[in-house]
């Protein structure tokens, strides 16, 4: 007898609005410091560091850019959606730390 329960289907829906939601406030996070950064008075990228700064939160973003558009996107097989959903996954997780990391930089950078 096989006492393994059958497997049920991976449904990506099912954790798609909380990733858009969070994806969201990240981002929204992220353009709040870009925006108060770069408006400031003389502001310019003087520095190595302020470079890795500007670098990291631009790639942070346009990670969780892509994430958000994976999440978004109706086209995923039903038989791909549990790899698609762990590769969307890596992206969030990498951008996160990449743009939170350079805002951490920020924070040592004179």
């Amino acid at each position: 007898m096989n006492d393994k329960a059958p497997e049920t289907p991976f449904d990506i829906k099912d954790f798609r609005q909380p990733v858009v939601t969070s994806v969201g406030v990240l981002l929204g996070f992220l353009i709040g410091f870009l925006g108060q950064w770069v408006t400031e008075t003389g502001f310019a990228l003087r520095s190595v560091g302020d470079g890795l700064v500007f670098a990291g939160a631009l790639i942070g973003f346009i990670l969780l850019l892509i994430t958000l558009f994976r999440m978004l996107w109706p086209g995923i097989p039903p038989a791909r959606a549990l790899n698609a959903y762990r590769r969307t996954l890596t992206l969030y997780i990498c951008g996160l730390i990449i743009a939170f990391g350079a805002m951490a930089l920020s924070a040592l950078v004179p």
